[in-house]
């Protein structure tokens, strides 16, 4: 398992995703400002109002406590010796391989914290399923409220899109059940396969029987801890839900402030609605932490609410909050603690020579 971790996080991967992720945001955020009045800038930036920028940074933080929480929760009953620093931790990581990889898998950011904290790596994989679960269950009915709604403001292209989009979760949901209920779904393709008994295919066999063998063991490990938090532990699993949520609306009302710095004056409810349609549909955007998509998207949504003057700077601000501190912060974490695993082998390897 270390040597996967050690091929997936090297430094090199790191710096190529995060290359692929400026370039997306200065794109996107271009294109946001086009449909801006760039002549007034500078007067929305003196008119800014502080006061609500300090309120979108607690948002921020908040919505990192609550994602620490929502992991922390789980892990303490597999390793009673991790703390609630590894938890925020592994959610900042999440957060920078989130932000680094398309379609946001960050998964790996906090699986691999928690390898070096030493919780077992199907414990992790169990709480990833879980609080995805917990992800998907919020967005698909917070999303679908706002699609019923169907505020008169939001473009029909982008009702559309989320009515769509809400097909496409609720089958993904369909699928992270599975894997909860019935892990050992993923195998029968596998075990299917007939390579031809030849010189040829003995290698493809030999690795083939290796994966079958890795993951028969990883989904007994996995079956293991769904049983223990479902049956003994039922109550951190609906805990998990209340952190997720918070993580969510920790986003949603900073959306909010950030409008209100801008000297938005648009009721609350209808641009908690633009943040409940943006983080859904740029869940699964195909971009690094949905960079440019997600800037285009919120200048796109916020067209009708806000000053022309402010469209760009607005889906600046919110993204500083919610992505690129998360993305900056997440990758001194995993850079620390790479820098500190390559020290450690470094070490082991020149105390072998030496003995």
């Amino acid at each position: 398992m270390k040597e996967f971790f050690s091929k997936s996080l090297n430094p090199k991967n790191f710096a190529r995703g995060i290359v692929f992720f400026i370039l997306c945001t200065i794109i996107g955020l271009y294109l946001s400002f086009l449909r801006s009045d760039t002549e007034h800038i500078g007067i929305v930036l003196r008119s800014t109002d502080s006061k609500f920028l300090f309120l979108a940074a607690l948002c921020m933080f908040c919505d990192w406590l609550s994602g620490g929480a929502r992991l922390y929760i789980f892990v303490r009953k597999m390793a009673p010796g991790v703390t609630f620093l590894h938890g925020l931790r592994a959610n900042l990581a999440t957060l920078c391989v989130g932000g680094i990889t398309p379609f946001q898998v960050g998964g790996l950011g906090h699986l691999y914290i928690f390898n070096r904290a030493g919780v077992p790596f199907s414990g992790t994989v169990t709480t990833s399923i879980i609080c995805f679960i917990g992800t998907l269950t919020f967005l698909i009915f917070s999303t679908g409220y706002v699609v019923y709604q169907a505020p008169a403001f939001l473009p029909t292209a982008i009702t559309t899109m989320s009515q769509y989009s809400l097909l496409m979760f609720a089958f993904a949901l369909f699928v992270f059940l599975l894997l909860l209920i019935k892990p050992e779904t993923v195998l029968f393709p596998l075990t299917r396969i007939q390579l031809p008994d030849r010189p040829g295919f003995r290698l493809a066999a030999s690795l083939l029987d290796r994966l079958i063998l890795t993951l028969e063991n990883l989904i007994m490990g996995h079956k293991a801890f769904t049983r223990m938090f479902v049956n003994e532990h039922p109550i951190v699993c609906g805990l998990s839900l209340i952190f997720t949520a918070g993580v969510y609306m920790s986003r949603f009302v900073g959306g909010y402030v950030v409008f209100r710095a801008l000297g938005g004056d648009a009721p609350f409810w209808h641009v908690i609605a633009v943040q409940v349609i943006l983080n859904f549909v740029t869940l699964f955007a195909p971009s690094p932490g949905a960079s440019g998509i997600a800037e285009i998207l919120a200048a796109v949504l916020m067209k009708p609410l806000l000053a022309s003057s402010a469209i760009g700077l607005y889906a600046l601000i919110t993204r500083f909050f919610t992505t690129y501190c998360g993305v900056a912060v997440g990758g001194i974490v995993l850079m620390s603690q790479l820098t500190k695993d390559l020290r450690y082998k470094e070490r082991k390897a020149a105390e072998e020579i030496e003995d």
